[in-house]
């Protein structure tokens, strides 16, 4: 469990202490500069966190090269961003990108939610993470042969992890809201 403190003032949200409200953070602010050291501690399992979004961040690069490759292969120039005709080679670029891109698309949400979640729960969030990134390699291989059905079984396993990833990030966040 994470615990932010601000000088001897520790906010942990599991306990029942009274914090200092906004109006009262305004009023000190007026009377001058106000320097506070804040600190957060993490559970040494945190560390999986980092582990599983430096993974994420390595799937991310893994299918951007392999979009550079098909880009080439298939002489699609910048700054086009899909192949254009309805050829085979056309629509197999156009997959390769787009598995690229949709990964793009949902990346940063979930590398949030799992840094957010892995304040609490390390090890889970680590897990959510790991597995939405094999999901988006099997997602990635999938589609890049050309035949958009062939994604599916990527986009369960990471849709799935996804999904759990929101539900437990939005717990966790509800039961700190209503913890004070």
């Amino acid at each position: 469990m994470a615990m932010i403190s601000a000088g001897a003032r520790t906010l942990n949200p599991f306990l029942r202490k009274r914090q200092p409200t906004f109006l009262s953070q305004r009023a000190a602010l007026r009377r001058g500069p106000v320097h506070v050291a804040a600190s957060i501690a993490v559970a040494h399992q945190y560390g999986y966190v980092i582990a599983s979004t430096a993974f994420t961040a390595a799937v991310l690069q893994w299918q951007a090269i392999r979009v550079a490759i098909a880009r080439r292969k298939y002489n699609v120039a910048y700054p086009k961003m899909y192949a254009e005709g309805e050829g085979e080679e056309a629509q197999i670029f156009n997959c390769t990108q787009r598995s690229h891109q949709n990964t793009l698309e949902t990346a940063p949400a979930m590398l949030v939610m799992t840094c957010m979640l892995g304040l609490v729960y390390p090890v889970s969030a680590a897990i959510l993470n790991a597995v939405w990134s094999v999901g988006r390699i099997f997602y990635a291989t999938g589609y890049s042969t050309g035949d958009p059905s062939k994604r599916m079984t990527g986009a369960g396993i990471s849709g799935l992890s996804y999904l759990g990833c929101i539900i437990a990030t939005l717990v966790v966040g509800l039961r700190t809201a209503l913890a004070a």
